[in-house]
């Protein structure tokens, strides 16, 4: 017969294997960095794809050839100007968080732009491409958005 001691220390050692399995179950996935290149390169593209499909938005909404226009265009230049950043400081192994945040920040304005105004349908689910993008890219850094809705 097992005596109670030799019991105890199986039941602990079974809990503690138990308990690292749900801890780990819990922890965000990570992803390497061939999958952030990867997701970065996808972002370049739907935000490239969005670009395009917004630019002809615009130009057959009332705002063609306004200051709202130009206001819109310099915070979608902002926008790919810190994701390049973003891109470069990855390539150089010198990426960070605020990297990250520096880019969220700038598809808010354009998300609170995109919630406010009717793009056309094109538009708005290109946008939505560059959204989910944005999310995992996030999530891989481990930054939050408070804009994400």
């Amino acid at each position: 017969m097992i005596n109670k001691r030799v019991l105890t220390v199986i039941n602990i050692l079974m809990l503690t294997a138990v308990f690292s399995v749900i801890a780990r179950a819990q922890e965000p996935y990570r992803l390497n960095d061939k999958e952030v290149k990867k997701l970065m390169a996808q972002l370049k593209k739907d935000t490239g794809r969005f670009r395009k499909s917004f630019d002809s938005s615009l130009d057959r909404s009332r705002l063609n050839g306004t200051n709202r226009e130009d206001d819109i265009n310099r915070l979608l230049k902002n926008y790919e100007d810190a994701t390049e950043r973003l891109y470069s400081r990855f390539k150089d192994n010198k990426s960070v968080g605020a990297d990250v945040e520096a880019v969220l920040d700038g598809a808010a304005e354009i998300d609170g732009f995109m919630t406010r105004r009717l793009a056309s349908e094109r538009a708005e689910r290109d946008w939505a491409a560059v959204r989910q993008d944005l999310r995992r890219l996030a999530e891989a850094y481990n930054v939050s958005w408070r804009w994400w809705s």
